[in-house]
């Protein structure tokens, strides 16, 4: 059975999203505000985290952050809207999973949060161009790409692989069928390379794999001829 627990100050939207959740084959789910979060996630050891950015009455980067803290730390969304980008942006390089919409679909909803149990990153909707687009933004500057390139300099054959895969938005388990290997030394694979690349999920390592493969700097053309 996996667990799900949603953070958020709206009685009525806890309530509404547990019932999606809990309308799913074992999936189970339970609610809290802010305040409590962290400890309640500590008491109750989700799978799952589905986390209100925007709360009034919490800091959520504060519960973000003690969440990930945590010794055996859940997977954790950020609930937000489409005009939030910029705080969810924020949320993923700490180390957030994903974002989902606070009008996502039942069916979306539950298939994310499936996808989020077995370790794999949502991005929900227009939200995850839009993210991936910000969070690549610097992507052209001449730094960020040999910096990406020293990074990925270091990765094997078979990670250099895996890590296109997972910039492709592969899944561990397609990943696995792919190159014909477990799952779990797919998920090996893939943890090696956040230990390589310095990275805490799957977005921060698609976007260095995509800052590497950036083209070199173009010279002016009067060099060049001279050249």
């Amino acid at each position: 059975m996996t667990l799900t627990l949603i953070v958020n100050d709206d009685p009525l939207l806890r309530a509404g999203l547990q019932m999606i959740i809990e309308s799913a084959d074992r999936l189970s789910a339970r609610g809290t505000g802010g305040a409590q979060a962290v400890a309640e996630a500590r008491h109750c050891r989700p799978d799952v985290v589905l986390l209100d950015i925007q709360m009034r009455s919490t800091d959520g980067f504060n519960v973000l952050k003690a969440l990930l803290d945590l010794p055996d730390p859940p997977r954790v969304a950020v609930l937000s809207t489409p005009a939030a980008d910029s705080f969810v942006v924020a949320a993923l390089r700490m180390g957030a999973a994903g974002c989902l919409l606070k009008d996502t679909g039942p069916d979306e909803l539950v298939a994310s949060v499936r996808t989020l149990a077995v370790g794999n990153i949502v991005l929900s909707g227009l939200a995850g161009s839009q993210l991936l687009s910000e969070l690549s933004e610097d992507a052209q500057s001449s730094t960020a790409v040999e910096d990406a390139r020293q990074l990925t300099a270091s990765l094997s054959e078979r990670e250099h692989e895996v890590l296109a895969m997972v910039s492709e938005g592969l899944s561990n388990a397609d990943i696995s069928r792919r190159l014909l290997m477990g799952v779990g030394t797919v998920k090996d694979y893939v943890s090696g390379i956040f230990g390589k690349l310095g990275v805490v999920n799957r977005v921060q390592a698609a976007v260095i794999a995509d800052r590497a493969r950036q083209p070199h700097c173009m010279r002016p053309r009067t060099e060049r001829a001279a050249s």
